[in-house]
């Protein structure tokens, strides 16, 4: 079997693609394999950070807040006026 050889032109320098051997053609999958893989992992771990940091956040914001939840929750129980609606405590 005869190997072709093809010819190209990248900015006006010519370059020789199609004489690689079996060997090197394999290695070179071999290697965008093992690429491939790392890729996987890298971009699992930061789906994984990302994730980890999205949940602090909401622990955060949930801490900081329960001052507020406990106080809307002791105006209601009070009879005042809360979001527009009033209760009256002496019928």
């Amino acid at each position: 079997m005869k190997n072709k050889i093809y010819h190209f032109s990248i900015n006006d320098k010519k370059t020789s693609v199609g004489g690689l051997s079996i060997f090197t053609r394999v290695l070179l999958a071999v290697v965008g394999l093992v690429g491939l893989v790392f890729a996987f992992m890298f971009s699992i771990v930061l789906l994984a950070i990302a994730a980890l940091l999205a949940l602090v956040v909401i622990v955060y914001f949930w801490w900081k807040t329960r001052d507020i939840r406990k106080r809307y929750r002791e105006a209601a129980e009070k009879g005042r006026v809360f979001d527009g609606e009033s209760r009256r405590d002496d019928l």
